[in-house]
């Protein structure tokens, strides 16, 4: 396995450790999915020679799932970091299908850029969005997962405040 991929796997698994430790239901189920694509992808994956140069295509489905699962977290969840997520997943698959249907002669490096690089921003957000739950949660004391899960009184204006000894707000 070449260096770049230890580290990445390594940089995966930190940041998905760290979203189920500590993060909220979509951070968990996120660092789930990606877990689940990391090994459904090493599982399916030919070998290295052939990385990049065509399209792998149980490996397009492996990253289509994970646009399902991130999709649905991005709509339903109530964090900004799952839109972001979602839109780079968007052009991870979209990648795919450009090789696959439109230039089976794109470059390779223009390739891997579309499908492989933009693994290592969706990383950085499941951590920083597990780090900024964390934050929410000592400030204000809740942080809701879902939007059936918001107050009624959100949606007419009312802002999270940190609880306080003696505060009767509930």
């Amino acid at each position: 396995m070449p260096l770049h991929q230890i580290i990445f796997a390594g940089v995966m698994l930190a940041a998905c450790i760290y979203a189920i430790a500590r993060g909220g239901a979509p951070e968990r189920l996120t660092a789930y999915g990606f877990l689940l694509a990391f090994v459904l992808t090493n599982m399916v994956q030919k070998g290295p020679g052939d990385a990049y140069h065509s399209v792998e295509r149980m490996i397009a489905l492996v990253d289509a799932g994970l646009l399902g699962a991130v999709l649905f977290v991005a709509l339903v969840s109530c964090r900004f970091w799952g839109m972001a997520m979602a839109c780079l997943m968007i052009v991870d698959v979209l990648g795919h299908f450009a090789k696959l249907l439109l230039a089976q002669e794109l470059f390779s490096p223009v390739y891997y850029a579309l499908v492989a690089l933009v693994s290592y921003p969706m990383i950085a957000l499941l951590a920083i969005g597990t780090w900024r739950h964390r934050r929410r949660l000592r400030r204000y004391g809740v942080d809701y997962s879902w939007v059936w899960q918001l107050p009624p009184a959100y949606r007419l204006g009312w802002i999270a405040v940190p609880h306080t000894a003696g505060d009767e707000r509930s």
